[in-house]
């Protein structure tokens, strides 16, 4: 029996089907069919969906879209170049392989099995139920998550089927990870016209959005309702995209998944050095003229290049870099001046973003915390102390991770919707407590890897939106509930009625407010749905006087 919402006008959502389906096109395309669509590149042929939740062929799915030429070659650590058009008819079938990236372990929540990887990588699946003639539809466009070092666009969780079927037209993008998407060294910036390195897979998501304006419109979307989200990376991503100059126009609405971009990046010169460590991995002497520098570290393998990346450290740090271009300064100031797009937003967070992601730290003494605290945080160290009091009494070894958890997904969140008030916009924040049961896409007989305590063991857990907000609890996983499904029904909702119009309320939804700092008011998805004023107001005003209020 599924729960009511805990508003005044009860209603309750229609369960999902439970039943576990493929999502593989109808058939093969042929020629001249309703998936032949014609874009600024060439013709393309996707196939009609059949994947048992709605009428055969009601959406169509094209795959492994070329959004820009293969960054192989002395294209790679280069700006995306546009693809190569083509003669005659693609066929879109196929996902595109994953972008370079280590593999991730079968014991992890996270892993994706094996994967045929390739530098050739900048491709796009988009699904519609519009091409031809029922258009225009708003667009979104998805960016995925793992920390800027794994993961693909591709992954059966992310099919976009069922959005498409709620009136979007959905597309989601393969970008360049690791050190083939991040790296920065003097030599690349000394042949870059702008001055800058780094930031390639972030400049991909710009030539996706360049492609969406100049090709939605043939797949029934519309150029002028862009909607970008992405969740972890990809939210921080979507965070950096609203601060950049370069993306201005490219987007109309941003929803960010559990990170924001608000705690300091690397500037140029520190992530230069840090790339140093790289190519002396690489064996490329340091003291060898600039291109020549560029073209050795080009000649390496992506095997290598991989490698060196784990074996010098550069993995270690971060990733985005404030490079005078892409980004002109730190996002947090950019923000705070109120010069970033302003566009509406919808941003929010996990009940147990933590407890997944970090390993508990080592075993600590109360006065070994208070002293690490005051170190960190001077005298706002106290204040931190008093609202993770009980953390501390519990487990004191535990609280610095917690800190660094809500610093950067509890704190980032609010902090970007108040960012977004100030400068006169619309904001939604949404916080989910709501546990869902750890559901694997490779190995789902086994969900007992990585711990013991049932299937929703881990809480509400980092990632652990996912399924929702695609509407694909039907589609992936074990264990779902019926609430669960009308969780899915829900956000999928909001976030397609968010990118139809910069509001997610709509008809038999429960009211989801603007937020306002002084209400402080979140929609929160836990047992019920609410809406509820300072979610976690003490550990994040607390983090709010450490850290500056963003």
């Amino acid at each position: 029996m599924g729960r009511r919402w805990q508003l005044p006008f009860a209603v309750i959502l229609c369960p999902m089907a439970i039943a576990m389906v493929g999502c593989e096109p109808a058939a093969e395309p042929g020629t001249g069919g309703p998936g032949l669509v014609e874009t600024s590149y060439g013709r393309v042929e996707g196939a009609e969906v059949d994947d048992g939740r709605g009428p055969a062929g009601d959406v169509l799915a094209f795959r492994g879209i070329p959004y820009a030429a293969p960054p192989v070659g002395d294209l790679r650590w280069r700006p995306p170049e546009p693809p190569a058009s083509w003669d005659g008819v693609r066929p879109a079938l196929e996902s595109g392989a994953p972008c370079w990236q280590a593999i991730s372990p079968d014991t992890s929540i996270w892993s994706r099995g094996e994967l045929d990887r390739s530098e050739d990588c900048l491709y796009l699946d988009l699904w519609t139920a519009a091409a031809d003639d029922a258009g225009p539809r708003p667009v979104m466009v998805w960016f995925h998550g793992g920390s800027h070092e794994v993961g693909h666009g591709s992954s059966l969780i992310f099919d976009g089927a069922a959005l498409a079927r709620k009136g979007v037209v959905l597309v989601s993008i393969n970008y360049r990870l690791g050190a083939f998407g991040f790296l920065a060294h003097g030599a690349l910036t000394a042949e870059s016209e702008h001055g800058s390195s780094g930031n390639y897979g972030l400049l991909d998501k710009i030539a996706a959005l360049e492609w969406v304006r100049d090709n939605a419109a043939a797949f029934g979307g519309d150029p002028e309702r862009v909607t970008i989200f992405g969740q972890s990376a990809g939210s921080m991503s979507v965070c950096s995209l609203v601060a950049s100059p370069l993306a201005g126009g490219l987007f109309h609405r941003a929803i960010g998944q559990s990170a924001g971009c608000f705690t300091p990046l690397e500037g140029l010169e520190q992530a230069e050095r840090r790339g140093v460590l790289l190519a002396e991995e690489l064996g490329v002497a340091a003291d060898a003229a600039a291109a020549d520098i560029a073209a050795a570290m080009r000649t390496a393998s992506a095997e290598d290049v991989l490698a060196g990346a784990g074996a010098s450290g550069w993995s270690d740090g971060a990733k985005t870099v404030v490079d005078g271009w892409y980004l002109p300064d730190q996002p947090s100031a950019i923000y705070a001046r109120s010069e970033h797009n302003q566009v509406p937003m919808m941003v929010g967070f996990m009940g147990d973003e933590s407890r997944s992601l970090f390993a508990p730290g080592p075993p600590l003494e109360r006065p070994e915390l208070e002293r690490q605290l005051e170190e960190q945080y001077g005298e706002a160290g106290a204040g931190l102390l008093a609202a993770y009091a009980a953390e501390a009494e519990a487990a004191p070894g535990a609280v610095p991770g917690l800190i660094f958890s809500d610093t950067i997904f509890g704190w980032g969140s609010r902090t970007w919707v108040r960012h977004a008030v100030a400068a006169g916009g619309d904001a939604y924040l949404y916080y989910i407590p709501h546990p869902p049961p750890v559901f694997r896409l490779y190995l789902p007989d086994r969900p007992d890897l990585g711990g013991e305590g049932g299937p929703r063991r881990m809480g509400a857990y980092h990632s652990g939106d996912l399924a929702y907000v695609f509407g694909n609890t039907d589609l992936v996983g074990i264990n779902w509930e019926d609430w669960d499904h009308e969780i899915a029904d829900l956000l999928s909702s909001y976030w397609t009625n968010f990118a139809k119009t910069g509001d997610p309320n709509g008809e038999g939804l429960p009211e989801w407010p603007r937020y306002q700092p002084d209400s402080d008011q979140a929609l929160v998805v836990g047992d019920a749905v609410s809406v509820e004023s300072g979610v976690l107001k003490e550990k994040l005003n607390a983090l709010d006087h450490a850290l500056g209020g963003g």
